[in-house]
This record gives C-alpha cells, structure tokens and sequence, in this order.
C-alpha cells in the first residue's frame, strides 16, 4: 500500500495478526512497519551493492513517537538513501558496530 506518511496516517493505523508494511508515495523505500502488538516503526528498505547485491536490506530507522516523527523519519530516510546512493550500506556499518562492541565497554 502507497500512502504519504503522515501523523495522522500513522496514528490512524491499527494492528492485525501480522506484521504490516506501509510504504511512503513520495520517498521510495521509506516505509512503516506495523507489529501485531501495535508497535509502529519507521524503516528504509534499499539493495545494497557489493558482496550481498540484489539482496533487499531493511533497516529500522527507529520508533514513532518520541523522538521519531514521520517527518524526522523521513529526513532520516533520505540521509541513509543518499549514503546507499554513493555505494555505503548502512546496514552493515551498523552490525560491524554492534559486532565490534564489547561487554567492557
């Protein structure tokens, strides 16, 4: 379903048995992941170039609600979009972080 992402878009939705997907109409790959439980986050769907080509990549840019808004979301989206844009995989910059840390630290 194509639909802008807007406040009242999201505060609309109600959740169903199983996960739903709402994609924005302006910005393509931006989306919004609907839980069962009715917990609502926004993502950034993309294809990633190198070792993994082809594979869709999903990443979760963060909650709705406090501090993500479908707007701040948006502008967000755009960043990781514009960085895929230029050969980075923002995915896996971010599991190498995760992988690299420590319990000391």
């Amino acid at each position: 379903m194509s639909q802008r992402l807007s406040k009242r878009f999201v505060d609309s939705i109600r959740p169903t048995e199983r996960d739903q997907f709402f994609w924005d109409e302006d910005l393509k790959g931006f989306g919004l992941k609907v839980s069962p439980r009715g917990l609502k986050s926004y993502v950034v769907q993309y294809r990633a170039t190198g070792a993994r080509k082809g594979f869709a990549r999903r990443l979760t840019i963060g909650r709705h609600g406090s501090p993500w808004t479908a707007e701040e979301a948006r502008a967000e989206a755009k960043k990781l979009l514009g960085s895929v844009a230029h050969g980075d995989d923002p995915l896996a910059k971010r599991q190498e972080r995760q992988a690299d840390m420590k319990v000391s630290e």
